[in-house]
């Protein structure tokens, strides 16, 4: 794997972010790019571990339009969570995600400390 193209922090949680992740967040819509962003970099601190393997978690941009994602990271303990995919998905997917427990609101609402 490269090098990842960006290091950072977003309320004291470090992440990185891929190439690829940096690549498609452009096919994401500008009217909701920032939205995705700030509930991605968010939910950080609450995504749950599995050391040695990428996940998926669903997400969603309520409005008018809503927006329906899934984000592919990698989070490991003792490391800074490395986000390596996000593409816009169906209502259906998203929907599979919800039955799944797997939602960046259901990691949120089931964490100690919530969003």
């Amino acid at each position: 794997m490269e090098t990842p193209k960006f290091i950072g922090a977003y309320d004291s949680q470090y992440f990185e972010i891929d190439d690829w992740f940096a690549e498609s967040i452009r096919h994401i819509p500008n009217s909701h790019r920032e939205n995705v962003l700030k509930d991605v970099l968010s939910s950080i601190e609450y995504l749950p571990y599995v050391n040695g393997w990428s996940q998926i978690v669903g997400g969603v941009v309520r409005g008018e339009e809503p927006l329906f994602y899934s984000v592919e990271y990698l989070k490991e303990e003792e490391e800074a969570v490395l986000f390596l995919d996000i593409e816009e998905i169906t209502s259906d997917e998203y929907l599979d995600l919800i039955l799944d427990n797997n939602t960046i609101e259901y990691h949120a609402r089931t964490s100690t400390r919530g969003v």
